[in-house]
Protein backbone atom coordinates (compact mmCIF):
# COMPACT_ATOMS: atom_id res chain seq x y z
CA UNK A 1 0.00 0.00 0.00
CA UNK A 2 1.77 3.37 -0.88
CA UNK A 3 1.43 6.40 1.46
CA UNK A 4 -0.32 9.57 0.76
CA UNK A 5 1.71 12.96 0.40
CA UNK A 6 -1.08 15.44 -0.22
CA UNK A 7 1.63 18.35 -0.89
CA UNK A 8 4.17 16.28 -3.42
CA UNK A 9 4.31 16.12 -6.70
CA UNK A 10 1.69 13.74 -8.19
CA UNK A 11 3.46 10.60 -9.62
CA UNK A 12 1.73 11.69 -12.82
CA UNK A 13 3.48 14.58 -13.38
CA UNK A 14 6.90 12.49 -12.68
CA UNK A 15 7.76 11.13 -16.11
CA UNK A 16 10.44 8.83 -15.75
CA UNK A 17 10.64 8.87 -11.93
CA UNK A 18 7.25 7.53 -11.81
CA UNK A 19 8.50 3.54 -11.38
CA UNK A 20 7.13 2.57 -7.54
CA UNK A 21 8.01 -0.98 -8.01
CA UNK A 22 9.56 -3.83 -9.86
CA UNK A 23 8.12 -7.48 -9.49
CA UNK A 24 9.63 -10.59 -10.54
CA UNK A 25 6.72 -12.94 -10.96
CA UNK A 26 6.51 -16.81 -12.02
CA UNK A 27 4.56 -16.80 -15.36
CA UNK A 28 4.99 -13.02 -16.61
CA UNK A 29 2.99 -13.71 -20.30
CA UNK A 30 0.35 -15.12 -18.62
CA UNK A 31 -0.14 -11.97 -15.97
CA UNK A 32 0.22 -10.01 -19.01
CA UNK A 33 -2.54 -11.21 -20.97
CA UNK A 34 -4.76 -11.37 -17.45
CA UNK A 35 -4.30 -7.54 -16.89
CA UNK A 36 -4.31 -6.69 -20.84
CA UNK A 37 -7.91 -8.50 -20.44
CA UNK A 38 -8.40 -6.39 -17.84
CA UNK A 39 -8.08 -3.43 -19.13
CA UNK A 40 -5.05 -2.10 -17.88
CA UNK A 41 -2.93 0.52 -18.70
CA UNK A 42 -0.28 -0.68 -20.21
CA UNK A 43 2.96 1.81 -20.53
CA UNK A 44 5.74 -1.38 -21.66
CA UNK A 45 4.21 -3.90 -24.03
CA UNK A 46 5.74 -7.17 -23.00
CA UNK A 47 9.03 -8.01 -24.63
CA UNK A 48 13.17 -9.89 -23.50
CA UNK A 49 15.40 -7.43 -22.57
CA UNK A 50 19.13 -8.08 -23.56
CA UNK A 51 19.59 -8.06 -19.71
CA UNK A 52 17.65 -11.66 -19.55
CA UNK A 53 14.25 -10.05 -17.94
CA UNK A 54 11.08 -10.47 -20.22
CA UNK A 55 8.57 -7.80 -18.82
CA UNK A 56 6.24 -5.19 -18.66
CA UNK A 57 4.89 -2.22 -17.53
CA UNK A 58 1.50 -0.86 -16.18
CA UNK A 59 0.15 2.72 -14.87
CA UNK A 60 -1.59 2.43 -11.99
CA UNK A 61 -4.61 4.67 -11.22
CA UNK A 62 -2.40 7.12 -9.36
CA UNK A 63 0.12 7.37 -11.73
CA UNK A 64 2.62 4.94 -10.56
CA UNK A 65 4.53 3.11 -12.62
CA UNK A 66 5.13 -0.92 -11.50
CA UNK A 67 6.99 -3.37 -13.37
CA UNK A 68 6.42 -6.92 -13.96
CA UNK A 69 9.31 -9.20 -14.92
CA UNK A 70 11.05 -12.72 -15.25
CA UNK A 71 13.96 -14.15 -16.19
CA UNK A 72 14.57 -15.94 -19.42
CA UNK A 73 17.24 -18.06 -20.81
CA UNK A 74 19.52 -15.99 -23.89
Amino acid sequence: MAGQCPDAIPPSKLGDHSYFAYLEIADVDAYYQFILAAGANICKTIRSEPWGMREFGVVTADGHRIMFAAPFLK
